[in-house]
Protein backbone atom coordinates (compact mmCIF):
# COMPACT_ATOMS: atom_id res chain seq x y z
CA UNK A 1 0.00 0.00 0.00
CA UNK A 2 1.32 3.43 -0.94
CA UNK A 3 2.24 5.99 1.71
CA UNK A 4 0.59 9.39 1.50
CA UNK A 5 2.73 12.52 1.47
CA UNK A 6 1.87 16.20 1.20
CA UNK A 7 3.88 17.10 -1.89
CA UNK A 8 5.54 15.13 -4.65
CA UNK A 9 7.92 16.61 -7.24
CA UNK A 10 8.26 14.24 -10.23
CA UNK A 11 10.51 13.98 -13.28
CA UNK A 12 13.13 16.48 -12.10
CA UNK A 13 16.88 16.44 -12.53
CA UNK A 14 17.78 16.46 -8.83
CA UNK A 15 21.08 18.01 -7.70
CA UNK A 16 21.25 16.59 -4.18
CA UNK A 17 24.41 18.28 -2.90
CA UNK A 18 24.78 15.27 -0.59
CA UNK A 19 28.17 13.96 0.49
CA UNK A 20 28.58 12.12 -2.82
CA UNK A 21 27.15 15.05 -4.85
CA UNK A 22 24.66 12.63 -6.41
CA UNK A 23 22.64 13.78 -9.39
CA UNK A 24 19.38 11.89 -9.96
CA UNK A 25 18.08 11.94 -13.51
CA UNK A 26 14.30 11.70 -13.84
CA UNK A 27 14.12 12.01 -10.08
CA UNK A 28 11.32 12.54 -7.60
CA UNK A 29 11.21 14.08 -4.14
CA UNK A 30 8.45 13.42 -1.60
CA UNK A 31 7.63 15.87 1.21
CA UNK A 32 5.75 15.08 4.38
CA UNK A 33 5.12 18.08 6.60
CA UNK A 34 8.31 20.15 6.50
CA UNK A 35 10.70 17.28 5.80
CA UNK A 36 11.94 15.26 2.86
CA UNK A 37 10.29 11.85 3.13
CA UNK A 38 11.98 10.24 0.14
CA UNK A 39 13.95 10.96 -3.00
CA UNK A 40 15.06 8.76 -5.84
CA UNK A 41 14.07 7.74 -9.34
CA UNK A 42 10.55 8.84 -10.26
CA UNK A 43 9.54 5.28 -11.15
CA UNK A 44 10.58 4.05 -7.69
CA UNK A 45 8.98 6.91 -5.77
CA UNK A 46 5.73 6.53 -7.75
CA UNK A 47 5.48 2.91 -6.61
CA UNK A 48 5.77 3.86 -2.94
CA UNK A 49 3.98 7.21 -2.57
CA UNK A 50 0.84 9.08 -3.43
CA UNK A 51 0.53 12.80 -2.74
CA UNK A 52 -2.06 15.41 -1.90
CA UNK A 53 -0.30 17.66 -4.39
CA UNK A 54 1.98 16.79 -7.30
CA UNK A 55 4.22 19.04 -9.39
CA UNK A 56 5.47 17.84 -12.77
CA UNK A 57 9.08 19.05 -13.09
CA UNK A 58 9.80 17.62 -16.52
CA UNK A 59 12.65 19.56 -18.11
CA UNK A 60 13.53 21.28 -14.83
CA UNK A 61 16.33 20.91 -12.29
CA UNK A 62 15.78 20.76 -8.53
CA UNK A 63 18.41 22.27 -6.23
CA UNK A 64 18.62 22.58 -2.45
CA UNK A 65 17.84 26.13 -1.35
CA UNK A 66 20.75 28.57 -1.34
CA UNK A 67 21.84 30.29 1.88
CA UNK A 68 22.53 34.01 2.01
CA UNK A 69 24.49 34.26 5.25
CA UNK A 70 24.98 38.03 5.43
CA UNK A 71 22.68 40.87 4.49
CA UNK A 72 20.94 43.95 5.86
CA UNK A 73 17.35 43.48 4.76
CA UNK A 74 16.21 47.07 5.34
CA UNK A 75 18.84 48.36 2.90
CA UNK A 76 16.60 47.84 -0.11
CA UNK A 77 15.64 51.39 0.92
CA UNK A 78 18.89 52.80 -0.46
CA UNK A 79 19.38 51.06 -3.79
CA UNK A 80 21.09 53.55 -6.07
CA UNK A 81 21.83 56.15 -3.41
CA UNK A 82 25.38 55.17 -2.46
CA UNK A 83 27.20 55.14 -5.74
CA UNK A 84 30.98 55.47 -6.01
CA UNK A 85 31.89 55.69 -2.32
CA UNK A 86 34.28 53.75 -0.12
CA UNK A 87 32.73 51.95 2.83
CA UNK A 88 33.50 54.52 5.54
CA UNK A 89 32.10 57.38 3.45
CA UNK A 90 29.12 55.29 2.32
CA UNK A 91 27.88 54.36 5.81
CA UNK A 92 28.07 57.98 6.96
CA UNK A 93 26.32 59.41 3.90
CA UNK A 94 23.72 56.73 3.18
CA UNK A 95 23.00 53.88 5.55
CA UNK A 96 23.42 55.55 8.96
CA UNK A 97 21.00 58.42 8.15
CA UNK A 98 18.52 55.98 6.61
CA UNK A 99 18.53 53.61 9.57
CA UNK A 100 18.28 56.48 12.06
CA UNK A 101 15.22 57.97 10.30
CA UNK A 102 13.37 54.74 9.44
CA UNK A 103 10.04 53.87 11.04
CA UNK A 104 8.63 50.40 11.67
CA UNK A 105 6.28 50.35 8.66
CA UNK A 106 9.14 51.29 6.35
CA UNK A 107 11.42 48.69 7.93
CA UNK A 108 8.80 46.00 7.33
CA UNK A 109 8.08 46.91 3.69
CA UNK A 110 11.70 47.37 2.68
CA UNK A 111 12.81 44.19 4.42
CA UNK A 112 10.03 42.34 2.60
CA UNK A 113 11.39 43.53 -0.75
CA UNK A 114 14.76 42.03 0.15
CA UNK A 115 13.19 38.78 1.34
CA UNK A 116 11.22 38.35 -1.89
CA UNK A 117 14.27 38.96 -4.05
CA UNK A 118 16.19 36.36 -2.09
CA UNK A 119 13.41 33.86 -2.73
CA UNK A 120 13.23 34.74 -6.42
CA UNK A 121 16.93 33.95 -6.73
CA UNK A 122 16.73 30.55 -5.01
CA UNK A 123 17.77 31.63 -1.51
CA UNK A 124 15.59 29.89 1.06
CA UNK A 125 17.63 30.83 4.17
CA UNK A 126 18.83 34.34 5.01
CA UNK A 127 20.81 35.68 7.97
CA UNK A 128 19.97 39.33 8.58
CA UNK A 129 22.50 41.59 10.30
CA UNK A 130 20.34 44.46 11.51
CA UNK A 131 21.83 47.61 12.91
CA UNK A 132 21.97 48.54 16.60
CA UNK A 133 18.62 50.33 16.40
CA UNK A 134 17.38 51.59 19.74
CA UNK A 135 13.68 51.32 18.87
CA UNK A 136 12.52 47.73 19.54
CA UNK A 137 9.69 48.14 17.01
CA UNK A 138 12.22 48.34 14.16
CA UNK A 139 13.66 44.96 15.08
CA UNK A 140 10.22 43.40 15.43
CA UNK A 141 9.21 44.77 12.02
CA UNK A 142 12.13 43.12 10.22
CA UNK A 143 11.56 39.85 12.05
CA UNK A 144 7.90 39.95 11.03
CA UNK A 145 8.88 40.52 7.41
CA UNK A 146 11.16 37.49 7.50
CA UNK A 147 8.37 35.36 8.95
CA UNK A 148 5.68 36.66 6.57
CA UNK A 149 7.90 36.13 3.52
CA UNK A 150 8.14 32.42 4.30
CA UNK A 151 11.94 32.35 4.39
CA UNK A 152 13.99 30.37 6.85
CA UNK A 153 16.08 32.91 8.70
CA UNK A 154 18.35 34.02 11.45
CA UNK A 155 17.91 37.55 12.73
CA UNK A 156 20.97 39.04 14.40
CA UNK A 157 20.89 42.05 16.68
CA UNK A 158 23.94 44.33 16.55
CA UNK A 159 26.01 45.62 19.46
CA UNK A 160 27.63 49.08 18.99
CA UNK A 161 28.72 50.55 22.31
CA UNK A 162 31.58 52.79 21.13
CA UNK A 163 29.71 54.43 18.29
CA UNK A 164 29.53 58.12 19.17
CA UNK A 165 33.31 58.79 18.99
CA UNK A 166 33.42 57.00 15.63
CA UNK A 167 30.56 58.87 13.96
CA UNK A 168 27.59 56.60 14.66
CA UNK A 169 24.38 58.60 15.23
CA UNK A 170 22.87 58.23 18.73
CA UNK A 171 19.96 56.16 17.39
CA UNK A 172 22.42 53.46 16.30
CA UNK A 173 24.44 52.86 19.46
CA UNK A 174 23.80 52.04 23.09
CA UNK A 175 25.56 50.40 26.05
CA UNK A 176 26.41 46.76 25.40
CA UNK A 177 24.40 45.49 28.36
CA UNK A 178 21.24 47.14 26.99
CA UNK A 179 21.75 45.79 23.47
CA UNK A 180 22.54 42.31 24.76
CA UNK A 181 19.52 42.34 27.05
CA UNK A 182 17.35 43.25 24.07
CA UNK A 183 18.90 40.45 22.00
CA UNK A 184 17.95 37.99 24.73
CA UNK A 185 14.41 39.39 24.78
CA UNK A 186 14.21 38.86 21.04
CA UNK A 187 15.42 35.30 21.48
CA UNK A 188 12.77 34.67 24.14
CA UNK A 189 9.98 36.27 22.12
CA UNK A 190 10.79 35.19 18.56
CA UNK A 191 13.06 32.13 18.44
CA UNK A 192 11.02 29.45 16.73
CA UNK A 193 8.73 31.95 15.01
CA UNK A 194 7.29 30.96 11.67
CA UNK A 195 6.76 27.35 12.77
CA UNK A 196 10.39 27.09 13.80
CA UNK A 197 11.90 28.75 10.73
CA UNK A 198 13.44 31.71 12.57
CA UNK A 199 16.10 31.97 15.22
CA UNK A 200 18.04 34.83 16.79
CA UNK A 201 21.75 35.60 16.89
CA UNK A 202 24.18 38.31 17.94
CA UNK A 203 26.12 40.71 15.75
CA UNK A 204 29.04 43.04 16.43
CA UNK A 205 29.03 45.99 14.06
CA UNK A 206 32.73 46.70 13.51
CA UNK A 207 35.87 46.61 15.61
CA UNK A 208 35.90 50.41 15.79
CA UNK A 209 32.34 50.54 17.12
CA UNK A 210 32.74 48.29 20.15
CA UNK A 211 34.61 48.42 23.44
CA UNK A 212 36.70 45.63 24.91
CA UNK A 213 33.99 45.20 27.54
CA UNK A 214 31.41 44.91 24.76
CA UNK A 215 33.42 42.19 23.03
CA UNK A 216 33.77 40.15 26.21
CA UNK A 217 30.12 40.62 27.16
CA UNK A 218 28.98 39.45 23.72
CA UNK A 219 30.97 36.24 24.11
CA UNK A 220 29.49 35.64 27.58
CA UNK A 221 25.94 36.03 26.28
CA UNK A 222 26.62 33.82 23.26
CA UNK A 223 27.94 31.07 25.53
CA UNK A 224 24.97 31.39 27.90
CA UNK A 225 22.26 31.45 25.23
CA UNK A 226 23.65 29.43 22.34
CA UNK A 227 23.32 32.38 19.96
CA UNK A 228 25.87 32.67 17.18
CA UNK A 229 28.00 35.79 16.70
CA UNK A 230 28.61 37.49 13.37
CA UNK A 231 30.73 40.56 12.67
CA UNK A 232 32.08 42.73 9.86
CA UNK A 233 35.79 41.90 9.91
CA UNK A 234 38.60 43.57 7.95
CA UNK A 235 36.32 44.85 5.22
CA UNK A 236 38.73 47.73 4.71
CA UNK A 237 42.24 48.54 5.98
CA UNK A 238 40.69 50.96 8.47
CA UNK A 239 39.64 48.08 10.73
CA UNK A 240 43.24 47.33 11.64
CA UNK A 241 44.20 51.01 11.77
CA UNK A 242 41.43 51.63 14.30
CA UNK A 243 42.20 48.48 16.30
CA UNK A 244 45.85 49.48 16.55
CA UNK A 245 44.86 52.94 17.74
CA UNK A 246 42.42 51.55 20.31
CA UNK A 247 44.33 48.53 21.60
CA UNK A 248 47.73 48.31 19.95
CA UNK A 249 46.89 45.12 18.08
CA UNK A 250 45.10 44.10 14.90
CA UNK A 251 41.40 43.27 14.72
CA UNK A 252 41.56 39.50 14.71
CA UNK A 253 44.23 39.34 17.39
CA UNK A 254 41.91 41.43 19.57
CA UNK A 255 38.97 39.14 18.83
CA UNK A 256 41.06 36.14 19.82
CA UNK A 257 42.29 37.82 23.02
CA UNK A 258 38.75 38.68 24.13
CA UNK A 259 37.44 35.18 23.40
CA UNK A 260 35.09 36.23 20.62
CA UNK A 261 36.43 33.79 18.02
CA UNK A 262 35.01 30.27 17.93
CA UNK A 263 33.07 27.76 15.79
CA UNK A 264 29.95 29.86 16.38
CA UNK A 265 31.60 33.00 14.95
CA UNK A 266 30.83 34.03 11.36
CA UNK A 267 33.29 36.61 10.05
CA UNK A 268 31.94 38.82 7.28
CA UNK A 269 34.04 40.15 4.37
CA UNK A 270 37.59 39.26 5.55
CA UNK A 271 39.21 41.14 2.69
CA UNK A 272 42.39 42.43 4.33
CA UNK A 273 43.80 39.33 6.02
CA UNK A 274 47.33 38.51 7.13
CA UNK A 275 48.76 35.03 7.45
CA UNK A 276 48.47 35.40 11.23
CA UNK A 277 44.79 36.34 10.89
CA UNK A 278 44.02 33.26 8.83
CA UNK A 279 45.92 31.04 11.25
CA UNK A 280 43.81 32.38 14.13
CA UNK A 281 40.64 31.70 12.15
CA UNK A 282 41.78 28.16 11.53
CA UNK A 283 42.69 27.59 15.19
CA UNK A 284 39.23 28.74 16.28
CA UNK A 285 37.25 27.06 13.45
CA UNK A 286 35.78 30.39 12.34
CA UNK A 287 33.42 30.49 9.33
CA UNK A 288 33.63 33.20 6.66
CA UNK A 289 30.79 34.99 4.84
CA UNK A 290 32.13 35.92 1.40
CA UNK A 291 30.50 39.05 -0.10
CA UNK A 292 32.01 39.30 -3.57
CA UNK A 293 29.60 41.82 -5.12
CA UNK A 294 29.68 44.18 -2.14
CA UNK A 295 33.47 44.03 -1.98
CA UNK A 296 33.61 45.05 -5.65
CA UNK A 297 30.89 47.71 -5.34
CA UNK A 298 32.68 49.49 -2.49
CA UNK A 299 36.14 48.93 -3.95
CA UNK A 300 37.14 47.05 -0.81
CA UNK A 301 39.36 44.46 -2.49
CA UNK A 302 39.45 40.71 -3.05
CA UNK A 303 39.16 38.46 -0.03
CA UNK A 304 41.61 35.49 0.02
CA UNK A 305 38.73 33.02 -0.07
CA UNK A 306 40.45 30.26 -2.02
CA UNK A 307 43.37 30.28 0.39
CA UNK A 308 41.09 30.12 3.41
CA UNK A 309 39.01 27.36 1.84
CA UNK A 310 42.14 25.37 0.99
CA UNK A 311 43.15 25.57 4.67
CA UNK A 312 39.83 24.06 5.69
CA UNK A 313 37.83 27.11 6.75
CA UNK A 314 34.09 26.98 6.12
CA UNK A 315 33.00 29.44 3.42
CA UNK A 316 29.45 30.64 2.86
CA UNK A 317 28.17 33.14 0.31
CA UNK A 318 26.28 36.37 0.85
CA UNK A 319 24.88 39.32 -1.04
CA UNK A 320 25.41 41.90 1.73
CA UNK A 321 22.71 44.55 1.92
CA UNK A 322 21.29 46.17 -1.19
CA UNK A 323 22.99 49.42 -0.19
CA UNK A 324 26.35 47.97 -1.20
CA UNK A 325 25.09 45.65 -3.91
CA UNK A 326 21.88 47.16 -5.31
CA UNK A 327 20.20 43.78 -5.23
CA UNK A 328 19.74 40.57 -3.26
CA UNK A 329 20.30 38.23 -6.19
CA UNK A 330 22.00 35.07 -4.95
CA UNK A 331 22.38 33.70 -8.48
CA UNK A 332 24.36 36.78 -9.44
CA UNK A 333 26.35 36.23 -6.23
CA UNK A 334 27.21 32.69 -7.30
CA UNK A 335 28.72 33.91 -10.54
CA UNK A 336 30.67 36.84 -9.15
CA UNK A 337 31.92 34.83 -6.18
CA UNK A 338 33.67 32.50 -8.61
CA UNK A 339 34.82 35.12 -11.09
CA UNK A 340 36.33 37.49 -8.55
CA UNK A 341 38.56 34.74 -7.18
CA UNK A 342 39.59 33.68 -10.68
CA UNK A 343 40.65 37.16 -11.70
CA UNK A 344 42.28 37.89 -8.33
CA UNK A 345 44.47 34.82 -8.61
CA UNK A 346 44.74 34.96 -12.41
CA UNK A 347 43.80 31.29 -12.41
CA UNK A 348 40.58 30.16 -14.08
CA UNK A 349 40.78 26.78 -12.38
CA UNK A 350 41.04 28.01 -8.77
CA UNK A 351 37.26 27.89 -8.23
CA UNK A 352 34.99 25.34 -9.87
CA UNK A 353 31.25 25.72 -10.40
CA UNK A 354 30.67 22.80 -8.04
CA UNK A 355 32.80 24.40 -5.36
CA UNK A 356 30.87 27.65 -5.67
CA UNK A 357 27.56 25.81 -5.25
CA UNK A 358 29.05 24.02 -2.24
CA UNK A 359 29.77 27.39 -0.63
CA UNK A 360 26.21 28.57 -1.27
CA UNK A 361 24.59 25.43 0.15
CA UNK A 362 26.67 23.14 2.34
CA UNK A 363 29.10 25.83 3.44
CA UNK A 364 26.39 28.26 4.46
CA UNK A 365 24.49 25.56 6.34
CA UNK A 366 27.62 24.55 8.26
CA UNK A 367 28.42 28.19 9.08
CA UNK A 368 24.95 28.66 10.58
CA UNK A 369 25.15 25.39 12.52
CA UNK A 370 22.29 23.96 10.45
CA UNK A 371 24.09 21.33 8.39
CA UNK A 372 21.86 18.55 9.74
CA UNK A 373 18.76 20.41 8.61
CA UNK A 374 19.51 22.18 5.33
CA UNK A 375 22.20 22.66 2.67
CA UNK A 376 21.62 19.36 0.85
CA UNK A 377 18.77 17.04 -0.04
CA UNK A 378 18.35 13.80 1.86
CA UNK A 379 15.64 12.02 3.78
CA UNK A 380 14.90 13.69 7.10
CA UNK A 381 16.22 17.13 6.16
CA UNK A 382 14.01 20.18 5.83
CA UNK A 383 12.16 20.50 2.53
CA UNK A 384 13.88 23.67 1.30
CA UNK A 385 14.50 23.64 -2.46
CA UNK A 386 13.82 25.38 -5.75
CA UNK A 387 13.11 24.35 -9.32
CA UNK A 388 15.01 25.87 -12.24
CA UNK A 389 13.37 26.06 -15.67
CA UNK A 390 16.34 26.71 -17.97
CA UNK A 391 14.37 27.52 -21.11
CA UNK A 392 15.40 31.15 -21.51
CA UNK A 393 18.00 32.52 -23.91
CA UNK A 394 20.28 33.31 -20.96
CA UNK A 395 20.46 29.74 -19.72
CA UNK A 396 19.97 27.50 -22.77
CA UNK A 397 21.62 25.27 -23.84
CA UNK A 398 22.30 23.26 -20.69
CA UNK A 399 25.19 20.82 -20.65
CA UNK A 400 26.26 20.86 -17.01
CA UNK A 401 23.33 21.84 -14.73
CA UNK A 402 25.61 23.09 -11.94
CA UNK A 403 27.60 25.28 -14.33
CA UNK A 404 24.32 26.56 -15.77
CA UNK A 405 23.10 27.58 -12.30
CA UNK A 406 26.38 29.26 -11.34
CA UNK A 407 27.21 31.05 -14.58
CA UNK A 408 24.09 31.30 -16.75
CA UNK A 409 20.87 31.24 -14.76
CA UNK A 410 18.97 34.29 -13.58
CA UNK A 411 15.92 35.03 -11.50
CA UNK A 412 13.69 34.39 -14.50
CA UNK A 413 14.80 30.75 -14.40
CA UNK A 414 13.66 30.17 -10.80
CA UNK A 415 10.20 28.72 -11.36
CA UNK A 416 9.17 27.20 -8.01
CA UNK A 417 10.43 27.74 -4.45
CA UNK A 418 9.58 25.55 -1.45
CA UNK A 419 10.59 26.38 2.13
CA UNK A 420 9.83 24.13 5.09
CA UNK A 421 7.62 22.04 2.84
CA UNK A 422 5.48 25.03 1.84
CA UNK A 423 5.20 26.11 -1.79
CA UNK A 424 5.89 29.85 -1.72
CA UNK A 425 6.33 30.46 -5.43
CA UNK A 426 5.00 28.44 -8.36
CA UNK A 427 5.00 29.40 -12.00
CA UNK A 428 7.20 32.36 -11.02
CA UNK A 429 4.35 33.81 -8.95
CA UNK A 430 4.20 34.09 -5.17
CA UNK A 431 1.17 32.23 -3.92
CA UNK A 432 1.02 33.58 -0.35
CA UNK A 433 1.13 37.37 -0.79
CA UNK A 434 0.38 40.24 -3.17
CA UNK A 435 3.82 41.04 -4.53
CA UNK A 436 2.69 43.84 -6.86
CA UNK A 437 0.98 45.79 -4.09
CA UNK A 438 3.89 45.26 -1.72
CA UNK A 439 6.34 46.66 -4.28
CA UNK A 440 4.22 49.75 -4.89
CA UNK A 441 3.97 50.35 -1.14
CA UNK A 442 7.73 49.86 -0.75
CA UNK A 443 8.51 52.35 -3.50
CA UNK A 444 6.45 55.04 -1.78
CA UNK A 445 8.01 54.18 1.59
CA UNK A 446 11.56 54.40 0.22
CA UNK A 447 10.91 57.80 -1.37
CA UNK A 448 9.41 59.19 1.84
CA UNK A 449 12.29 57.81 3.88
CA UNK A 450 14.93 59.30 1.57
CA UNK A 451 13.29 62.71 1.84
CA UNK A 452 13.11 62.51 5.63
CA UNK A 453 16.66 61.12 6.06
CA UNK A 454 18.15 63.74 3.74
CA UNK A 455 19.66 61.16 1.39
CA UNK A 456 17.63 62.55 -1.53
CA UNK A 457 20.36 65.20 -1.84
CA UNK A 458 22.63 62.49 -3.25
CA UNK A 459 20.40 62.52 -6.34
CA UNK A 460 20.83 66.24 -6.99
CA UNK A 461 22.70 65.74 -10.23
CA UNK A 462 20.82 62.67 -11.37
CA UNK A 463 17.19 63.69 -11.10
CA UNK A 464 14.37 61.77 -9.46
CA UNK A 465 12.37 58.94 -10.87
CA UNK A 466 8.73 59.01 -9.82
CA UNK A 467 7.19 55.83 -11.22
CA UNK A 468 4.12 55.98 -8.97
Amino acid sequence: MKQTVDLLIRHALIITQDDARRVIEDGALAVRGNQIAALGATAEIDLAFTAARTIDATGKALFPGLLNIHTHLFQSAVKGLGEDMAVEQWVQAVTFPTAAAMNAEEAYLLAMVSCLENLRSGATTVMDFNYALRDPALHTAVIQAMVDSGLRGRYTRTIVDNGAPMGFPPALCQPAEEALAHAQTLQHDHAGAGDGRLDIGLAIGVIWGVTEQGLRATRRVADATGMTITMHVNESPYDNVAAQQLWGRNTIAMLAETGVLGPDFIAVHCVHMTDADIDLFKQHAVSVAYNAVSNMYLGSGIAPIVRMADLGLTIGLATDGSGSNNCQDMLETLKFSALLQKVGRMDASCVLAQGTLDWATRGGAHALGLAEQIGSLRVGKKADFFLVDPFTPKAIPVHDPVATLVYSAGQSNVETVVVDGRVLMEGRQFVHLDEAQLLRDAQRAAQALAARAGTERLLARRGKWRPI
